[in-house]
């Protein structure tokens, strides 16, 4: 049982490093301060994971509090943020050129669904590829042994849930127009 904690810490750790990581170049490419915020508060989660293996519990909890009550704040600030990224994939896309994979690296992939198959269409199946992914993540942690079926099926529903509604939505106010 201590292992799989020790494993899942570390696991936690190392995913958010990399997402800070990506997110200072990201703040650093587009010269947007609030990237910055974000990736301090997944370092924050990085350093509450390093805490709780130093068993400081409750500095950790601490930590992780902060984190959720700053992601919090952030929140509509990175909305728009994301708002207005998929506006720009939408102005640059060619909607007449032939869809490919590394097209759903962005969202230039789904803005071409969307104009070939319709909005409801093209956020099913976008719900439908967030919801593969994250149940493969859980499949493959439950089958490791990190997790228990009950929390991986917690976390698909939760985040799949929170996923539609946020992104729905900010897909919706995009992509309604064209």
């Amino acid at each position: 049982m201590k292992d799989q904690l020790f494993l899942t810490i570390m696991l936690l750790i190392g995913f958010c490093g990399v997402a800070g990581t990506i997110g200072i170049v990201r703040a650093r490419r587009k010269r947007e301060t609030t990237y910055y915020w974000v990736s301090g508060v997944t370092f924050l989660v990085a350093l509450a994971g390093v805490v709780a293996l130093l068993e400081q519990f409750l500095l950790s909890m601490f930590m992780i509090i902060s984190a959720a009550l700053l992601s919090i704040v952030l929140l509509p600030r990175t909305m728009e943020l994301q708002r207005q990224e998929i506006l720009k994939q939408k102005q640059e896309t060619d909607i007449s050129a032939p869809l490919q994979l590394r097209d759903f690296w962005n969202l230039q992939g789904w803005i071409k669904l969307k104009a070939r198959y319709g909005f409801r269409k093209t956020v099913i199946l976008y719900s439908i590829v967030n919801i593969g992914i994250g149940a493969a993540i859980m499949l493959a942690f439950v089958a490791i042994g990190l997790f228990t079926t009950l929390i991986a099926v917690f976390y698909v529903i939760f985040s799949t849930a929170f996923s539609i509604l946020i992104l729905y939505r900010q897909l919706w106010k995009a992509l309604k127009d064209t």
